[in-house]
């Protein structure tokens, strides 16, 4: 009985780890009141704490394809580049849990993320509370 424990806590703890490790990488984000794609952001690990820059923006295409928006940028989006949006982002049981920065609105919010594995999507809830009631989530999608 102590073994078979021993091994669950064992493969629980490295799904969890396996889970967190495939968050790492470059993320498209997406408008909220459009859907058009925003920007790419790219997380990172170090020392068990986790960052999240955004790298560029897009703009859309008359034909309805994406590119990089180049600077000046749209009134309202000129800091948005380079903008750390994870603030103590740490694991906690297979999410990441911390503070997380809106560029769009200056403010910080409780910010929680999970990843979605059979979509390859990432659910970031940026809530008023703690607990995430009080909020909205974003999908975010893997960069290709």
């Amino acid at each position: 009985m102590k073994k078979l424990l021993i091994v669950l806590l064992f493969a629980i703890a490295t799904t969890s780890n396996a889970q967190i490790s495939k968050m790492l990488g470059l993320w498209n984000t997406f408008d909220d009141k459009t859907g058009d794609m925003a920007s790419c952001v790219q997380i990172t690990e170090n020392n068990g704490t986790y960052s999240c820059v955004v790298l560029n923006m897009y703009k859309k295409n008359a034909d309805g394809t994406y590119a990089i928006a180049e600077p000046p940028y749209e009134k309202g989006y000129e800091h948005v580049v380079g903008s750390q949006l994870f603030i103590d982002m740490q694991e906690h049981k297979g999410q990441l849990k911390g503070k997380v920065y809106d560029p769009e609105s200056g403010k910080t919010y409780f910010g929680k993320v999970t990843y979605k594995a059979k979509t390859d999507e990432l659910v970031l809830r940026g809530s008023l509370d703690k607990a995430g009631l009080l909020g909205r989530s974003q999908t975010w999608k893997r960069k290709k």
